[in-house]
């Protein structure tokens, strides 16, 4: 196994982070592709809504913008779940497999989705009100869905868990955050550029690829290709924590990763305590 349980830094986890990625480059690629293509084609069919009904496009804008933030927040929380259930597998000497992490989520999706709601809606008001504090609960809720997909929780007490495992270290949480979008928005940019260089866009929706639908396309494909990367490593940095703080050995680690639903929500508070 590249990653040991003990307490690294950030630059270590990062490194696992791209070399798990590597090493299962297509197993994450397909897993961030699946839900991201569903997502893009959706948001193709629903743009053209509002053009094609003259009547009340204003509101049919509205809920078709509404439509793909919910789809949008759907493909994202499943994205980090099913990529997460993979790391586990990797890290438990299981072999990952694209569908079965997917498969692992029945059940627990709705959990998935509705603690990613909860934990966007705090980091919205957070940002509304005052940027700093937006920027602080995106830190210490970052691991909620890895809590749900891993311990089983309900979305609250996913929150609440996340928030103990990471209030000394949301810095790096939020660090993990920034630098894929910064890597995902140098990949767009140097897509966009190169269709423009090439002629292949033009500035209207009746061109064959619209400059419009270029964003959207390039967008999808940087967060596919590095989407995972944060995934990935809000998972190690998952393992870690545990590590550090609950004194989790190589073999409890196992234990609990391979029977992910076996262990009561209540050990978990016997732990906290």
């Amino acid at each position: 196994m590249p990653f040991t349980l003990r307490a690294v830094s950030l630059a270590k986890l990062l490194r696992e982070a791209l070399a798990v990625y590597r090493s299962h480059f297509f197993l994450f690629l397909g897993i961030s592709a699946v839900p991201s293509l569903l997502l893009l084609m959706l948001q193709l069919a629903l743009e053209r809504v509002p053009a094609g009904r003259p009547h009340h496009p204003e509101t049919l804008g509205l809920l078709a913008a509404l439509g793909i933030w919910l789809a949008s927040l759907f493909s994202s929380s499943i994205t980090t779940a099913a990529t997460t259930i993979a790391v586990s597998d990797i890290y438990t000497d299981r072999l990952p497999d694209m569908w079965e992490s997917f498969a692992r989520l029945t059940g627990k999706a709705w959990r998935i989705v509705l603690a990613a709601l909860l934990v966007e809606i705090y980091v919205s008001l957070g940002a509304l009100f005052l940027l700093v504090p937006g920027i602080y609960f995106a830190g210490i809720y970052g691991l909620t869905i890895p809590v749900v997909a891993l311990e089983n929780l309900g979305p609250k007490k996913a929150m609440d868990r996340s928030e103990h495992l990471s209030k000394d270290s949301a810095g790096r949480i939020i660090l993990v955050y920034f630098l894929t979008a910064v890597l995902t928005g140098i990949l767009v940019a140097m897509l966009n550029a190169g269709a423009d260089y090439l002629g292949w866009a033009s500035p209207s929706y009746h061109g064959i690829l619209s400059k419009h639908l270029l964003n959207l396309v390039t967008a999808a494909i940087g967060g596919i290709v590095f989407g995972p990367i944060s995934a990935i490593a809000l998972a190690l940095e998952y393992y870690d924590l545990r590590s550090r703080f609950e004194g989790f050995d190589l073999h409890q680690l196992r234990a609990l990763m391979m029977t992910p639903d076996a262990l009561p929500a209540k050990n978990y508070a016997d732990v906290n305590s």
